[in-house]
């Protein structure tokens, strides 16, 4: 009995770069910014690269992504993700699998559908950062105030 090689499947750019078709948590980290150039290149400037940025630094980071998203019954959604992966497809779309908090599984989006994207923050994000009191805030009204 034979078997077949299951190599992952690689993308040749124009310029001679060779990346593989999917970026994950296990690619180096160094191939992550030639990748993303690639996946834009080959997909034709489709998604934005902005947003291609995004979703691969949150990948790389184990952070969230908070978009806008049209499906492909053209639904808009504000969408919570997580992505784990972020691949160039045979057809050249750029899609990543990623957790969704809406649905609460595991899904595949593509990067082109994304309206508008940015990176999850916390209160905890904010720690050990100073603080900017302006007049307008709470602490400046004095203990008068009343909501």
């Amino acid at each position: 009995m034979q078997t077949q090689s299951t190599a992952p499947r690689t993308v040749a750019a124009n310029d001679g770069y060779l990346v593989p078709a999917t970026a994950d948590t296990r690619t180096d980290l160094n191939l992550l910014p030639i990748c993303e150039a690639v996946y834009y290149r080959m997909n034709g400037g489709k998604v934005s690269r902005a947003t291609l940025a995004l979703v691969i630094g949150a990948m790389a980071d184990s952070a969230a992504v908070v978009t806008l998203y049209t499906d492909a019954k053209g639904e808009l959604a504000a969408r919570v993700l997580w992505p784990t992966s972020v691949t160039l497809t045979k057809d050249n779309n750029v899609t990543c699998k990623a957790y969704c908090t809406l649905r609460k599984e595991w899904r595949s989006f593509r990067i082109d559908r994304m309206i508008a994207a940015h990176e999850l923050t916390t209160p905890d994000d904010m720690a050990g950062e100073p603080s900017q009191d302006f007049e307008d805030s709470p602490s400046a009204w004095g203990s008068g105030y009343r909501a």
